[in-house]
């Protein structure tokens, strides 16, 4: 148990710190980037995070993960796709080595190592069985399972706070047309600071026209990438839709469902989990890529975001809010028109009662 105080906040305070610059500053948070397991001592891997690119590797001397920017300082080239020799990376170019702190040690072609032949070296940490790293802080560290996508982390997880898409888009899977009724959200901003969580938004939906449903959902989202889903006894989803660049995202999710719980006992339940559940997520997954790629692809041309909305976009145009004063400092912007810009919550306090279309 935590010896933490909680200080309690008012929702004007909590606002004021949800779209802070420290808070909307997407390179200050830790992103979950590769499985700890396919991460090898031998074989340097690239990635991009933000639109940057970086190269992992495990230091075999001490099995630690290491994270340094994917460019030689010689000559730009991808460092990713040379060689660990000696326990140094070395770029297959032209051969200089580099230190796990991301120093050069050694340059062939020269007996004298330049003074700024040296690279950028990122925190990186291994949490739940992930590397996580990218951060310029290394005081948060949340809990976390993997699919790249070319869709944008934006429209992820805006689907990811939609409900109301489930009977339609998900019909042959998790959702029921007849199921399709009113739907009323709120919304406030929560603090979980002291979960390691930070500023967020909440969002609670109900279907007040139809009782039996017993659909009452929670929606959470924490900056930059972190939507949780709260399904009560029945289980809870988190995903993580990590921004690589624009367009793009590295899409992980951990998912726990009770009616599941009894295959967890036996070996041949385990099996069938492994096998059959990541079939059928990536099944789920494909309903909604569909749609947002077909959208994405509009909204690159120009279109507007969100025309009319209603009442169950709430938690959207919040977050809609907020993604946009992220985009102000970092390159995944897009080229959508100015009125695309200024449609929908742009201005004033977003988290309000919005009025059926």
């Amino acid at each position: 148990m935590s010896s933490k105080t909680v200080v309690q906040r008012s929702q004007d305070e909590l606002e004021t710190a949800y779209y802070s610059d420290t808070n909307t500053d997407m390179r200050n948070h830790w992103y979950p980037l590769i499985l700890s397991t396919t991460l090898k001592p031998d074989a340097p891997q690239g990635y991009h995070i933000l639109g940057d690119p970086i190269v992992m590797y495990r230091d075999p001397a001490t099995n630690e993960a290491i994270t340094l920017a994917d460019k030689c300082p010689h000559r730009s080239a991808p460092l990713s796709v040379g060689r660990i020799m000696d326990g140094k990376l070395e770029c297959r170019y032209h051969g200089w080595q580099f230190e796990t702190n991301g120093v050069c040690s050694k340059v062939p072609s020269n007996p004298k190592i330049p003074a700024n032949a040296k690279i950028r070296k990122y925190p990186t940490v291994e949490s739940e069985g992930f590397v996580w790293s990218y951060s310029v802080r290394e005081d948060w560290i949340p809990r976390i399972g993997v699919e790249v996508l070319d869709i944008d982390s934006s429209l992820l997880n805006e689907n990811f706070l939609d409900p109301a898409h489930l009977p339609f888009t998900h019909e042959k899977t998790i959702g029921k047309r007849e199921n399709a009724t009113h739907m009323t959200m709120t919304c406030n901003f929560i603090d979980k600071t002291t979960e390691g969580h930070g500023i967020g938004i909440e969002g609670i939906a109900s279907t007040p026209d139809r009782p039996d449903l017993k659909t009452l959902q929670k929606f959470q989202f924490f900056g930059p990438c972190l939507v949780a889903l709260d399904f009560g006894d029945v289980g809870d989803q988190t995903f993580y839709s990590v921004p690589t660049r624009k367009g793009h995202c590295h899409f992980v999710y951990i998912q726990r469902f009770s009616f599941l719980q009894f295959l967890e006992k036996s070996f041949w339940g385990r099996w069938i989990l492994d096998w059959y559940n990541p079939q059928y997520t990536h099944k789920i997954l494909m309903e909604d890529y569909a749609m947002l790629k077909g959208q994405q692809d509009r909204l690159l041309a120009g279109a507007n975001a969100m025309n009319s909305p209603v009442a169950a976009d709430l938690m959207i145009k919040t977050y809609r809010n907020w993604w946009r004063k992220v985009m102000k400092h970092i390159f995944l912007e897009d080229n959508r028109s100015a009125k695309a810009k200024t449609s929908g919550s742009q201005g004033g306090r977003v988290i309000k009662k919005v009025k059926d279309a």
